[in-house]
């Protein structure tokens, strides 16, 4: 039953979640939740280790995520509930897609998506930065409820993860080096620091 339950919830993520795989990444944390088969910790070493391996990370989150909570055949449920939708749905959109691809309101569509997927990867980041306490709740309230958010209060970031953060934001803005190394870097600086 849970092989089905790991091959229906990676058919529907990977149906309905447009923008990549780090797009379903709050789908993955609320999914993960409700039936308690990973914690937040757990699926952040899952999507770190998915982000850094070759491949489509949907696909390498999918089989990591599938390995961890039923072994072999989980994650091989899981590959098929994320391959699966990508198969049909590309057979589909390249039947009449290319027909309608200059028209301006299907380009106008595809503009409009650009800031939603910005918006819903920037979500997924501060959901786990949330959920791993490198951004804590202030005062029982979440800190992007309102206007509050101060950087140099220590009830409310954990200091030396948002700097890493940002370091290695700064890193991929400015430079050529492959994500691969920053998360091997930020790894070794954190054995190193915490």
């Amino acid at each position: 039953m849970i092989y089905f339950k790991l091959f229906l919830m990676f058919f529907k993520l990977c149906a309905f979640a447009f923008g990549g795989g780090y797009v379903m990444i709050p789908s993955l944390i609320k999914a993960s939740e409700a039936n308690h088969w990973a914690t937040a910790a757990e699926l952040t070493d899952v999507i770190a280790i998915a982000g850094m391996s070759p491949g489509p990370v949907a696909v390498n989150a999918a089989v990591g995520y599938g390995y961890k909570v039923a072994g072999f055949p989980g994650a091989a449920a899981s590959f098929l509930g994320i391959a699966l939708p990508c198969a049909i749905i590309v057979i589909l959109v390249a039947t009449f897609f290319f027909k309608v691809y200059s028209h301006p309101k299907v380009q106008g569509a595809l503009y409009g998506l650009r800031p939603v997927i910005t918006g819903i990867i920037i979500y997924a980041a501060i959901s786990i930065a949330l959920k791993n306490n490198i951004i804590i709740a202030a005062q029982d309230k979440l800190i992007f409820k309102g206007v509050y958010l101060s950087i140099f209060d220590y009830n409310i970031l954990e200091v030396k993860s948002i700097i890493i953060s940002i370091i290695s934001f700064v890193i991929l803005l400015t430079t050529k080096i492959s994500p691969v190394f920053l998360i091997l870097g930020a790894g070794i600086l954190g054995v190193l620091i915490f």
